[in-house]
């Protein structure tokens, strides 16, 4: 009877639809891991920024590519580096890193992920930093970037434009708030795509940590309680307190303002330690989250300034930077525009004083700001997005200039000199 017969495929065609898909099945996961299903990437610098670059890099696949392919533009030799790979939390998102050492100052260089780019638009390319200060160096300077996705957009779309040296990013980067893997994903692709400058060059970055990296925001447990922060971004003392030197013209200086660190004590003392080795340099910023001089969350009955980690701010960090001097100090998380005065024991001092820009407004809604009659400690502020832009010279001037997402350069700040007169000087 036909419902009886069972009709069999030969032997050999099963095998060879076996062996086909065995194949089909390799050549995919080949392809998928070659083409790396790129997230983000992204560069930092744990090294000095004259010769070395950190290359990061997420994906999806536990088995791609560890190997950074670069040479210098121009040349035709292609090197290659190997290495490290963790995951980003305890999400799926692998983290790769490759610290390039030996690079020239100054220098332009192409690089691919996996394999050598086999046209220019497969890859990307980076520039050192100069040894010492013969050309002006360019920074943007910003925290608060991603309320959405169209709002850090657009943002980074305008550092792009400006073509910076590298990028200080005060914290609150994904207000992925130490869970949230699918924010992380937005923020580095944003990154990648939009915060390129000319010739696909990507904009190097130095970190800062936010409460929005944090589980509870503050007082949080390294890294238990920040693990994208600590695993996407490797800093030069594998702390969110670190400084960067750039030859003698440039020092950064990054602090944790309570997230998860304690504002006083070790970081305190590690603060002015820092500052008391590097009379020398001609240039020196710092940076970090929540401001000593702020524009919103007054506590009750108070003015922002009176906030409890303000309040630390000023007496645990701001005498080491009236000490030993500083070209400007860059603050966050309030979601406005601001300059102060400037300030010296807590008063203004138009010579002498030092310099606060705030206070976190890339991508996100901004805030209402004091009255003038009221933010005496404010010479201008207002409830607008921008990042600073800033340029060193040789001669020890800069120019700081606050510009907003269309471009426009509303603020400016002209210094003759590069860093305040120390105290007792």
């Amino acid at each position: 009877m036909m419902g009886s017969v069972k009709v069999r495929e030969p032997r050999p065609v099963r095998g060879l639809r076996a062996v086909l898909l065995l194949v089909v099945c390799s050549l995919v996961l080949t392809c998928s891991a070659l083409g790396q299903d790129l997230v983000g990437v992204y560069l930092t610098w744990k090294g000095d920024p004259a010769t070395t670059m950190t290359v990061n890099w997420v994906d999806l696949f536990e088995g791609s590519s560890r190997t950074v392919w670069y040479r210098r533009q121009g040349t035709t030799e292609w090197l290659s580096a190997e290495g490290t790979h963790t995951r980003a939390g305890v999400s799926t998102l692998q983290v790769r890193r490759v610290e390039l050492t030996g690079l020239a100052p100054d220098t332009s260089y192409e690089f691919g992920i996996g394999k050598p780019p086999a046209k220019e638009t497969d890859g990307w390319r980076f520039r050192t930093m100069p040894g010492s200060l013969s050309r002006p160096v360019r920074f943007v300077s910003g925290g608060d970037m991603m309320h959405s996705r169209e709002m850090v957009d657009a943002m980074n779309r305008r550092a792009g434009a400006l073509d910076p040296d590298f990028a200080m990013l005060g914290g609150d980067l994904a207000y992925a708030n130490g869970v949230a893997a699918t924010r992380w994903v937005d923020w580095l692709q944003s990154w990648m795509k939009n915060s390129m400058g000319k010739d696909r060059r990507i904009i190097p970055f130095v970190i800062g940590i936010g409460n929005h990296e944090v589980k509870g925001g503050y007082n949080g447990r390294v890294p238990d309680d920040a693990p994208f922060f600590y695993s996407l971004f490797a800093t030069p003392e594998g702390r969110s307190n670190y400084v960067l030197d750039f030859g003698q013209y440039l020092s950064v200086i990054a602090l944790d303002s309570g997230h998860t660190q304690p504002i006083d004590g070790a970081q305190a003392d590690w603060l002015g330690e820092t500052l008391a080795k590097r009379p020398g340099q001609q240039f020196l910023f710092g940076f970090y989250h929540y401001p000593a001089y702020g524009t919103t969350k007054a506590p009750k009955g108070g003015l922002p300034y009176d906030a409890r980690q303000s309040v630390a701010i000023r007496a645990s960090w701001i005498p080491h930077f009236e000490r030993y001097g500083v070209t400007a100090l860059f603050e966050n998380d309030h979601h406005n525009f601001k300059r102060t005065h400037r300030l010296r024991n807590h008063k203004r001092d138009d010579e002498n004083g030092l310099l606060f820009l705030g206070d976190g407004a890339w991508g996100v809604q901004p805030r209402e700001v004091p009255s003038p009659e009221v933010g005496w400690w404010l010479a201008k502020a207002e409830p607008r997005n921008h990042l600073f832009h800033v340029e060193l010279r040789a001669d020890g001037t800069a120019t700081i200039e606050a510009v907003d997402v269309k471009g426009v350069v509303f603020d400016r700040v002209d210094l003759t000199k590069p860093r305040t007169r120390p105290v007792g000087n």
